[in-house]
């Protein structure tokens, strides 16, 4: 068995116990970012699909992303976990599940347990920072000394929430090119083992074609006549020592641009 299998196989029977899973997805790409292996895992169980990183998406993008989650049936939050925004919701909700398991737990005359959450994503979505807001300074993490344990690990909240630390994250599910694009963009995906020239070209037709703004702030060019990465190299003096244009750097510069956010708020995809 692979190590994915044996991690996979592992994540499973921890997941039996979960009474609620938080899927954790880019709002930029809330698609493409998300796991087929996580949808399948957690297939036919509660969940809610966290658009995190709203903070760096297009506003107007992602409450259309939201209505059309919601029309389709599946609960949606969107939230920004680095500063807290949108984290009210989920505590929200977190204390409205674990209120309903302790009433059908005490329907059914059997003792009281916490609420058991998990929450799963693929790389550089923010599971880290989303787990970290939920349980805060006071959690107590069980298991041997940090540091050392390197498997799932319970998280215990308040005595009322027990949530599922789970070690790594799942790959994303790399569907084509277009997904490798936008996954690559957002930090998902390695920059290194793509080309950051054919990327960064490709960003900028993208941005061209739905946020020509986005350049004529960041370099003052006409929104009918935007740079290509020659003039955003050459406006930033990128040279290589011969003199010729660095491109290979100036690609790096705009692709790490776009995943900060500063280029605008920026959705790569749409409804």
């Amino acid at each position: 068995m692979s190590d994915f299998g044996k991690r996979e196989a592992l994540l499973s029977r921890y997941f039996k116990v979960v009474d609620l899973f938080f899927e954790v997805a880019d709002a930029r790409c809330p698609v493409s970012s998300r796991s087929r292996e996580i949808r399948r895992l957690v297939r036919g169980r509660k969940s809610v699909l966290i658009l995190n990183k709203a903070d760096l998406a297009d506003p107007a993008a992602t409450k259309r992303w939201v209505g059309f989650f919601s029309e389709v049936g599946e609960r949606v939050l969107a939230v920004d976990s680095l500063r807290g925004k949108g984290l009210q919701r989920v505590g929200e909700l977190l204390q409205s599940e674990a209120e309903d398991l302790k009433r059908r737990l005490w329907d059914k005359e059997r003792r009281w347990r916490p609420l058991r959450v998990a929450a799963l994503g693929i790389p550089n979505t923010g599971k880290s920072s989303f787990l970290n807001q939920i349980v805060g300074r006071r959690a107590a993490a069980t298991g041997n000394r940090p540091g050392v344990t390197r498997g799932p690990q319970w998280i215990h909240l308040h005595n009322v929430i027990s949530v599922l630390d789970t070690p790594g994250v799942l790959p994303p599910s790399v569907r084509d090119e277009e997904a490798v694009f936008k996954l690559a963009l957002i930090g998902a995906l390695k920059l290194e083992d793509r080309d950051p020239e054919i990327i960064a070209r490709r960003l900028l037709e993208f941005l061209k074609d739905h946020y020509p703004a986005a350049l004529s702030r960041s370099w003052g060019a006409a929104e009918d006549t935007p740079p290509n990465l020659e003039c955003i190299a050459r406006s930033k003096n990128f040279l290589l020592p011969d003199g010729r244009l660095d491109l290979q750097r100036t690609a790096v510069f705009l692709v790490n641009a776009m995943r900060n956010g500063k280029l605008g708020r920026i959705t790569l995809e749409f409804p």
